[in-house]
């Protein structure tokens, strides 16, 4: 992804001085990075709709969800996007090694909007997930 696109993702922050959250804005330029392959009319209901949201943070104080008998109690599958520009497919195996999953899946000419650019594909890879951990 070029600098030039990567320039309309706007940071911003709210919170508390001892609980600072962090906010993004994907504007335009990156949204269509997300929705490469994905149906033209698709990218441009994102950007009719899309809004501030929250950002990654690594400050999880007080979070509790993140336990062994909370967050780790679920089987986790992970589902690689090979053809996802806003997450680079290095990154996406970062997260996998970093948060253990039972199992990787991919979808290789996806992009970051399975759900548009490949959606039977990602409709058999939930299939299977489904038959196999609920």
């Amino acid at each position: 992804m070029s600098e030039e696109e990567r320039m309309d993702l706007e940071f911003g922050s709210y919170g508390t001085n001892d609980r600072p959250l962090k906010t993004v804005f994907h504007g335009p330029k990156y949204l269509k990075n997300l929705y490469r392959l994905s149906p033209i009319e698709d990218y441009e209901l994102a950007k009719m709709l899309v809004r501030v949201g929250p950002s990654i943070t690594s400050n999880l104080t007080g979070t509790k969800s993140l336990t062994e008998q909370g967050y780790g109690s679920i089987n986790r599958v992970y589902i690689v996007c090979g053809e996802d520009k806003g997450i680079s497919v290095d990154f996406q195996r970062w997260i996998i090694e970093n948060s253990p999953v039972k199992e990787v899946m991919e979808i290789k000419d996806a992009d970051h909007m399975p759900m548009f650019s490949k959606p039977k594909e990602l409709c058999d890879r939930l299939l299977k997930i489904a038959d196999k951990y609920a």
